[in-house]
């Protein structure tokens, strides 16, 4: 991946002027507007497809294209090419504005840029950055300087302003019979900033305090920290009984969490006395509550057998942004006790209380038939009741096993057929564990969920067209009306047969996506939708055995689905 900058100033010449009063068809001309300066870049480095490909010197024409807050489009303004500099004007003033820019190659929309919850002041000139990427192809990202050492198990984290934390990772496999360990967590940290396309190390390359995988990550808005929680120092891969890879109490990581300070770019770990109050977790769910308070939950070991891990993983962590410097995980009477134990469950925002506070969904991770429980934040601050109350019906009881590994996506809200109000969720993928034994996914384990909280029910619906179960996948949602499915193993060790899907939510089906075929096929991925729409994503495995040897660079790239041109 290279860099291409190009100084873009937009202005335009009036049209429409007379739209109100004529009635020609034309979009009514607000009565504020302004011009904006864009310094535009490019990623140039396309992975698989057209290598190298420069957009400044493909495209032969822009369109900008505004929409308010609410995704009503305001003006669609074309632009022809003269040279580098391209000239627009009268972009709409206001508030909340996404603010898309199509590079056209003849009459194709072929790079795509685009900034959300954009400000635009009547008679000032805005400027801002914007990076253009390809459409239904994949863009590298390659660091600023040095090399990129590849990982299975990252985290990446969305900050403010539309950028991304990367840190950690398993960089080494090691076969013995019929065991492979996973070991070698790393200690790195990268920056990803889509507005400019730049990939870095935070300053005077700071590393976490520890090394870690499988660990996870969230974002603290007030304090402007990132909260990084959990993982594990190794895990083992069985390529004769099958499952996922496992691991114990012994391999979590020592040092159970810490603080990334984004003001410093520096990574702070916590006293031992803290330590007390955060369990070792690998790949635990993170609930962010009112005022950055985070409730840590599941991430025990799958399935738990033993009574002691069991009474320790029922339990979730409190961690409390107040207590000293950079917040701590701190001693909870009640310790926020769930109905059952949590292993690689999914979790995903449900909505509000009727205190303001927050409602999660936590689906499956449980071999003892509670499939999902919802957590309710109470108006005292970082307390809250999980209720496993909620009867889960329809299609996903019929396969054998609780449901381990599973993406869930928001869809939506609405009625459903008996006009209760719902929200609905996407559950897709997962492995199945009966309580004895483990069943490599299936196709089948693709839901619409419908959550009917007056009710109690959730009402599982199967979704056909999968084509392949798989685990250790991402799905990212794109926009209004798409999810992406990215990689994954169909198999314990082995790639997914298809490399991406998109979910219509409308239509309720899965396609194939345009330009998909290139993506490095990759499981154990980080992933996450940008702040321009498009997907990123970071390392992964086509299978465990690819850290064997000497290391390789990650794959890091982004992927804009066509969907997305508007």
């Amino acid at each position: 991946m290279s860099l291409t900058r190009s100084k873009l100033t937009l202005s335009l010449r009036a049209a429409c002027l007379l739209a109100a009063v004529l009635l020609t068809g034309c979009a009514v001309e607000p009565a504020e507007t302004a011009p904006i300066a864009l310094s535009v870049k490019a990623l140039t480095g396309t992975c698989g497809g057209n290598a190298g490909a420069n957009p400044f010197t493909e495209i032969g024409s822009y369109e900008l294209v505004v929409h308010d807050s609410d995704g009503t489009q305001l003006r669609r303004l074309p632009a022809s090419k003269s040279g580098s500099a391209l000239t627009i004007a009268d972009v709409p003033a206001g508030s909340g504005l996404t603010i898309s820019l199509l590079g056209k190659v003849g009459s194709a929309s072929k790079w795509f840029a685009r900034r959300s919850g954009q400000k635009i002041v009547k008679n000032t000139t805005t400027t801002f950055d914007m990076t253009m990427m390809s459409v239904e192809s994949f863009t590298c990202v390659a660091p600023s300087a040095g090399q990129i050492v590849n990982v299975l198990f990252p985290a990446v984290t969305p900050l403010a302003g539309g950028k991304v934390l990367i840190t950690g990772g398993f960089t080494t496999a090691k076969t013995t019979g019929d065991k492979i360990e996973l070991s070698g967590p790393s200690d790195m940290a990268w920056i990803f900033d889509p507005n400019s396309g730049e990939l870095r190390e935070p300053k005077d390359n700071a590393r976490l305090a520890k090394p870690r995988a499988a660990h996870s990550a969230i974002f603290l808005p007030k304090s402007n920290r990132v909260l990084i929680v959990g993982g594990a120092e190794k895990m083992t891969v069985d390529t004769k009984a099958g499952g996922p890879p496992t691991w114990r109490v012994s391999d979590g990581v020592g040092i159970t969490y810490e603080v990334f300070d984004i003001a410093t770019e520096t990574f702070v770990a916590p006293d031992a006395k803290s330590l007390n109050f955060a369990v070792k977790r690998a790949f635990p769910n993170l609930m962010p509550l009112s005022d950055d308070y985070v409730v840590s939950l599941g991430g025990g070991l799958w399935p738990a057998k033993s009574t002691s891990d069991k009474t320790t993983y029922m339990h979730s962590n409190l961690y409390d942004p107040t207590d000293g410097d950079q917040g701590a995980f701190v001693k909870v009477g009640a310790a926020l006790p769930l109905n059952t134990v949590r292993s690689g469950a999914s979790i995903a925002f449900l909505g509000t209380t009727n205190d303001g506070g927050s409602k999660y969904l936590i689906w499956g991770g449980d071999s003892e038939g509670i499939h999902a429980e919802v957590f309710a934040e109470s108006a005292m601050a970082g307390d809250g009741i999980f209720d496993a109350g909620f009867k889960v019906e329809g299609d996903i009881t019929s396969i054998k096993g609780g449901l381990y590994f599973a993406t869930l996506t928001p869809i939506g809200s609405g009625k459903n057929a008996d006009g209760d109000a719902v929200v609905r969720f996407l559950s897709v993928g997962g492995a199945r564990h009966d309580g004895s034994n483990w069943a490599a996914p299936r196709k089948e384990d693709a839901y619409i969920l419908e959550v009917n909280e007056a009710k109690k029910r959730i009402k599982t619906t199967r979704v056909g067209g999968l084509d392949a179960g798989i685990y250790l996948h991402a799905a990212n949602r794109t926009d209004d009306g798409h999810v992406l499915i990215s990689g994954g193993f169909s198999d314990w060790n082995k790639p997914a047969t298809f490399t991406m899907k998109v979910f219509d939510i409308a239509a309720g089906t899965f396609s194939t996506p345009t330009g998909s075929d290139a993506f490095i096929r990759r499981g154990g991925h980080g992933s996450l939708t940008l702040n321009n729409d498009c997907v990123f994503g970071f390392g992964g495995v086509t299978t465990f055995k690819d850290l064997e040897g000497a290391a390789q660079q990650a794959p890091s790239d982004v992927y804009c689905p066509g969907h997305l041109l508007p």
